[in-house]
């Protein structure tokens, strides 16, 4: 138990500093898109068939608790959130700026936020982007048990792959 623990955390800690390496101190962008369902416990409400792109326009359980989601990522990280919002799924996507140990940290702390406070939305999915300035600088996907990360590797020819869990 503890060695898988132990595993996970080492794991992280060299995400961060290949991120490190390529940040070369400078400050990066995380790119977070969260895809949301809502649980199998609610009812399916019907929905037109235009896209909502504001949360409030439908009020149940669901787009109560993503609200909930998109105001915590507003306030704790500064961050201007772009929803996509229906009755029973919908994508928040954001971005945040700093060292990669408060990205990492971030992503970590929202990650947790939808797993403690949503009880009629799962998350479904996440991608996102690793920018430097304007450079891509790499990109990840998963879920929230695993997420695979890709970076490029020290020689610039190659790329790495890492598979943090949570």
């Amino acid at each position: 138990m503890f060695s898988k623990i132990k595993l996970g955390m080492e794991e992280w800690k060299k995400l961060e500093a290949d991120l490190e390496r390529i940040s070369s101190g400078a400050p990066l962008e995380l790119v977070i898109n969260l895809t949301l369902v809502a649980s199998g416990g609610e009812e399916k409400e019907e929905e037109e068939e235009h896209h909502h792109h504001h949360v409030h326009e439908i009020d149940n359980d669901f787009t109560r608790e993503v609200a909930k989601l998109i105001d915590y990522i507003a306030h704790t990280y500064n961050a201007h959130v772009h929803p996509h919002v229906h009755a029973n799924h919908g994508s928040v996507m954001f971005a945040v700026k700093g060292a990669p140990k408060d990205l990492l940290k971030a992503l970590r702390e929202v990650l947790d936020f939808v797993k403690l406070n949503c009880e009629k939305c799962l998350l479904h999915s996440l991608d996102g982007e690793f920018h430097l300035g304007e450079d891509l600088s790499g990109i990840y996907f998963g879920d929230s048990y695993k997420i695979t990360v890709i970076v490029p590797a020290e020689d610039g020819k190659r790329l790495k792959v890492h598979e943090v869990h949570f």
